[in-house]
């Protein structure tokens, strides 16, 4: 069932009530008498005094006077204080849920971290978090505003009758006419919604592309600053006109809501003046009643603005509701605990995977065993879907069709954190945190012989001279994007500690998806020579470009895009003189020509 106003309400409610916050309906109270009742109050000060100076008789009226101002004055510090309450309360509330955001994006399944319409859905989705003054704290803040302007409302009608119901008929309908047009004004909005938020995506993704220093090479070495300039400037001339449109709509539909309440208030003001001049009321009730008209109407028009706010801000939640609603983020993990004490069989049973919302297969039909203990190399072109197979056996993507065994489970009878306890794998993208070099091996543990054991793996992979070298060794703050004093480490650098991460974490399989690819091959053949040996009674697969890097291993697996081609040791591939043969000898002709 989807999410619409009342649904929204309702939920957004019930956090108030799961955080136990109930003394905000306290303050909901408070404030509806307070702020509701000051404007009306405010009036009958304007009529004594009014009708004080009518009589000659001032002192008369003081004491009324002063009592309405002590009144207006704890009201005020009653509405201030509350209004002051509630929106700490609220930030605490939409604060609360930043950290679920954050768990949902860390835990959801890897696909949909990979899908940048996904993503883009997400972004938009989660814009009710953005202000204090929308979306999901902006509800409970209109809210705030609409039950005041409510009870003002019906103190000013009651005045009203009082008096005339043919101008209480005359204000209500000049407030309906101008809510009326801000309805309009509202659909049309919605109407044009899909070109301005076009306009803006575009905008966001220029303006993020060059801000976003990755691309600041490319753009001066092949003099991209004018194209890109140029596709930035018609975006936002796109922008512009589309918001160019909105004022125009707006400043029509204004001009006709000016002319109606031009026409209404007069015939309201008209009919006062009438029963002033029948000596129906006084001077200082004429300035009541005046007073009463406009503030009604004010009044009403705000609640109509505050109304249609409501909807709006409502709509953004509802939209991140049925955002969550729609997919299923986690997946369905079983209870099983992970097998860390022993070798693990890894076997591949006609698995095909597709990207959500595509229909090319990405791998079809793939059947491949790695036994206990057994080091295989995966190789071949790009394209042909080495990356997605290791995401699959990491339990990152799902498979398509087909099953993954370990040790002859399911993957998906494992809990999910259970499984990736099983698995250390160092991928191709190489990312490391702005923590210390210690920290990016083994978190921020306080356990010595845990540190103890980050070191070892950083020394095996050669780090020693670089780590002695800098000024807090192991603590030394990685990247500067958060300490000052943070180190950018080369690439190769930063590919040793994420391999070393991979080393501490002691998983019986290890994978290494081309995780050396900014070293040379020299140096990248020492490190498989040295990895084969550190991992060795535990299932390893290598991901490499460079075939040099694979005789070590007890198989190889050769890619195409037609899927697993060929199969066998390094010597069994080159007497078949296939693919794995081709490759082999081009890259070696390269190396010796070199």
């Amino acid at each position: 069932m989807e999410y619409g106003f009342f649904r929204t309400l309702k939920r957004q409610f019930k956090i108030i009530n799961t955080q136990k916050k109930y003394y905000i309906y306290l303050l909901y109270f408070l404030e509806l008498i307070a702020k509701g009742a000051i404007p009306v109050i405010s009036l009958f000060m304007l009529e004594i005094v009014i009708d004080a100076l009518s009589k000659n008789d001032f002192n008369y009226v003081l004491k009324p006077i002063l009592i309405i101002i002590g009144l207006l004055l704890i009201l005020g510090v009653i509405s201030t204080l509350c209004e002051h309450l509630e929106q700490s309360i609220f930030l605490k509330i939409r604060m609360t849920e930043f950290p679920k955001l954050a768990q949902l994006y860390r835990e959801m399944n890897y696909e949909f971290v990979e899908d940048e319409a996904f993503n883009e859905e997400y972004r938009l989705a989660t814009t009710t978090f953005d202000g204090d003054n929308m979306g999901f704290q902006g509800t409970y803040s209109i809210l705030f505003k609409i039950f005041p302007t409510l009870f003002t409302i019906i103190l000013l009608t009651i005045l009203l009758i009082k008096i005339s119901i043919y101008i209480l008929f005359a204000v209500l309908l000049s407030a309906g006419v101008g809510i009326a047009i801000n309805l309009l004004m509202f659909k049309y909005q919605a109407k044009v919604y899909p070109r301005l938020k076009n306009a803006n995506n575009q905008i966001y993704y220029f303006e993020k592309t060059l801000a976003d220093y990755h691309y600041g090479k490319d753009i001066r070495v092949y003099g991209m600053q004018d194209y890109l300039d140029n596709i930035y400037s018609n975006q936002l001339i796109s922008y512009k006109t589309v918001l160019k449109d909105i004022a125009n709509k707006r400043f029509q539909y204004s001009f006709l809501e000016l002319l109606c309440l031009l026409i209404l208030d007069a015939a309201s003001f008209f009919l006062l003046a009438q029963a002033y001049y029948q000596q129906i009321i006084t001077i200082g009730a004429l300035t009541l009643y005046l007073g009463v008209v406009v503030a009604l109407n004010t009044s009403i028009k705000t609640l109509g603005t505050l109304a249609i706010s409501l909807v709006k801000n409502v709509k953004y939640t509802s939209d991140y509701y049925n955002f969550l609603e729609k997919y299923d983020f986690y997946g369905n993990w079983g209870t099983k605990k992970a097998l860390v004490d022993e070798a693990l069989t890894i076997e591949l049973k006609n698995v095909s995977f597709k990207y959500p919302k595509t229909d090319k297969m990405v791998l079809e039909n793939i059947n491949l065993k790695i036994s206990r203990g057994e080091k295989l190399a995966i190789v071949g072109e790009n394209g042909a879907g080495k990356s997605t197979l290791i995401k699959l056996i990491c339990g990152l993507f799902r498979p398509t069709a087909g099953q993954i065994l370990i040790n002859g489970i399911n993957i998906n009878e494992f809990a999910r954190e259970e499984y990736y306890k099983m698995i250390a794998c160092v991928f191709q993208e190489v990312n490391l945190y702005s923590g210390t070099i210690l920290e990016n091996v083994c978190g921020d543990t306080q356990d010595l012989v845990a540190k103890e054991k980050a070191k070892a793996a950083l020394s095996k992979l050669g780090l020693d001279a670089k780590i002695n070298s800098l000024p807090k060794k192991y603590d030394q703050p990685v990247l500067k994007s958060v300490e000052e004093d943070g180190v950018e480490l080369s690439g190769g650098e930063a590919q040793r500690i994420a391999i070393a991460r991979a080393l501490y974490k002691d998983a019986p399989l290890v994978i290494l998806d081309e995780p050396t690819a900014a070293l040379d091959a020299l140096a990248e053949a020492k490190i498989y020579e040295s990895f084969a040996d550190l991992v060795k009674g535990r299932t390893a697969i290598y991901i490499s470009h460079r075939l040099s890097s694979t005789k070590f291993c007890d198989h190889i697996a050769l890619f195409s895009k037609e899927g697993l081609i060929e199969y066998g040791t390094h010597e069994e591939l080159l007497a078949l003189h296939g693919h794995y043969y081709e490759m082999f000898m081009v890259q070696g002709k390269y190396y010796r020509e070199g």
